[in-house]
């Protein structure tokens, strides 16, 4: 389970909100959710930065496995809920699943990707199913006001935690086609953002 941002990298701020401590805030709930049924490797358990390349390395260290990053959003005031990213066909299923669960839980949505294929370290270079979960905009009013309570970022973690079991017990069964692989190199801190 991989806390986006830490230490020196606070990622997002707004509204009084500061990413990385949402991030860790909703990886240790989900931890806490899928305990003791599945085995949780934290990437950071408090507030120290790790490189992506070292998350990606150390995410390959474990075999039958899968990582995902927990992130919060920043954009337009108007722009509201989840966004899930992927790349690999084989994380398609668990990203769309991850996506229907929160966009079931989340209460606003305006303006945002959804379920997006990007190729980021984190969702390109893992050797294992990888995802980045946008769990809200922390610039939307509406949002970063239930982001900002302890209830609200346990449904989070619950929704995320039952993507992950839904993903273990039933595979890639009823999420549709997977679409099929793109072959790139794998992704770099230079490369060009879109």
């Amino acid at each position: 389970m991989d806390a986006g941002h830490g230490g020196r990298d606070s990622g997002a701020r707004a509204r009084g909100l500061v990413e990385k401590q949402l991030a860790l805030d909703v990886a240790k709930r989900v931890r806490s959710e899928l305990w003791p049924s599945f085995k949780v490797v934290m990437m950071r358990d408090s507030d120290y930065f790790v490189e992506l390349d070292n998350r990606v390395n150390i995410a390959n260290r474990y075999g039958n496995s899968i990582l995902v990053s927990i992130h919060f959003n920043y954009g337009a005031r108007r722009r509201a809920g989840p966004e899930t990213y992927y790349w690999r066909s084989d994380s398609y299923a668990l990203a769309r699943r991850v996506q229907q669960n929160l966009s079931a839980v989340a209460p606003y949505e305006s303006g945002n990707a959804g379920l997006v294929r990007r190729r980021l370290r984190l969702t390109r270079n893992p050797a294992l199913p990888c995802i980045l979960v946008e769990c809200g905009y922390l610039t939307n009013a509406n949002e970063a006001k239930l982001v900002a309570t302890s209830s609200y970022r346990e449904r989070l973690a619950e929704a995320i935690a039952k993507a992950i079991r839904d993903q273990s017990q039933y595979g890639d069964a009823g999420m549709g086609p997977i679409p099929r692989p793109i072959y790139a190199p794998p992704s770099k801190a230079t490369d060009a953002r879109d």
